[in-house]
């Protein structure tokens, strides 16, 4: 019986001794695959690789010492937990203005830095297209802005058509605006785009038919596909792309659009909501500029 014991114990042994053989081998490959990834990620040769300086929203740059308010003191001192001494970019997109800052104290939910002499920002929106979107509802409208903003659109137009479901009141348009100028941070960019609206859509197209520039309106029907319509057109001449709501726009408001000079243009079979169709047709013009160096 003392035998039959000890051999159990020493093929327990045994196990525990390939288990932990097994262990240690599969760590070793685990961090084989991570050091693969790290060298993935690594920058190529001549990419920066140094971080993008933290930007803050701050409003009425002028050169001096500054308390910021309450929401932009929250990002820098507990999001970001910056001290004293730490430096950042103070940008304000609705001038279009930026400013080297730093920070001189922090105290509680108070930050205070200092603000050297404001410059023009010099990442601007780019894209020369101006946005007629049709209002959704639920947070359709938010990420369109968001997207739109991030994508350099130079204007958004909420427009009510047949369809529209919601109309944004005082306390949404409040909310749009903090969303552009937070994706304006996030994005880099240094401006924001107009936001109108919103109005009839029938009011809106008025405005639009006498403007000599390319004027689309998305129409799954259509058979022309978007990027063939602008594959020609200069890169940063103006343009007005149209969206309509959940549904589309209806058949008498594509007569309407296009009597005002719109083209309908197509993004292909599938349909698609409408916060996705504004994000890619505005990107099938932004991806026009990525290999313009201007």
């Amino acid at each position: 019986m003392r035998l039959r014991r000890l051999s159990h114990g020493a093929r327990a042994s045994g196990g525990d001794a390939s288990a932990t053989r097994r262990g240690a081998a599969e760590r070793a490959r685990s961090g084989a695959r991570r050091a693969r990834a790290l060298r993935l990620r690594a920058p190529a040769a001549g990419e920066l690789s140094v971080a993008r300086p933290l930007r803050v929203y701050v409003a009425h740059l002028e050169p001096g010492r500054r308390e910021l308010a309450a929401d932009a003191a929250h990002y820098v001192g507990d999001v970001h937990r910056l001290r004293a001494g730490a430096a950042f970019v103070a940008f304000d997109p609705e001038a279009a203005l930026e400013a080297d800052a730093r920070v001189i104290a922090v105290e509680r939910r108070r930050v205070v830095c200092e603000l050297e002499t404001p410059r023009p920002a010099t990442r601007l929106g780019r894209l020369n297209t101006e946005l007629l979107q049709a209002v959704g509802k639920g947070e359709k409208l938010e990420e369109v802005v968001r997207a739109a903003t991030a994508l350099g659109a130079r204007s958004i137009t909420m427009v009510a058509a047949e369809r529209s479901v919601a109309r944004p009141d005082e306390s949404r348009r409040t909310r749009l605006r903090g969303i552009a100028i937070e994706a304006a941070r996030q994005s880099g960019r240094g401006d924001l785009p107009a936001l109108a609206g919103p109005e009839p859509l029938e009011r809106a197209l008025t405005a639009y038919a006498e403007r000599r520039m390319l004027k689309l309106c998305l129409d799954p029907r259509a058979e022309m596909p978007l990027v063939t319509r602008i594959a020609d057109h200069p890169v940063e001449a103006s343009a007005a792309l149209l969206v309509g709501p959940e549904g589309g726009l209806s058949p008498a408001e594509i007569e309407l659009a296009v009597a005002s000079g719109f083209e309908r243009v197509a993004l292909g079979p599938l349909t698609l909501r409408t916060e996705l169709a504004a994000v890619i047709a505005l990107g099938c013009f932004a991806a026009r500029l990525a290999g313009d160096p201007a």
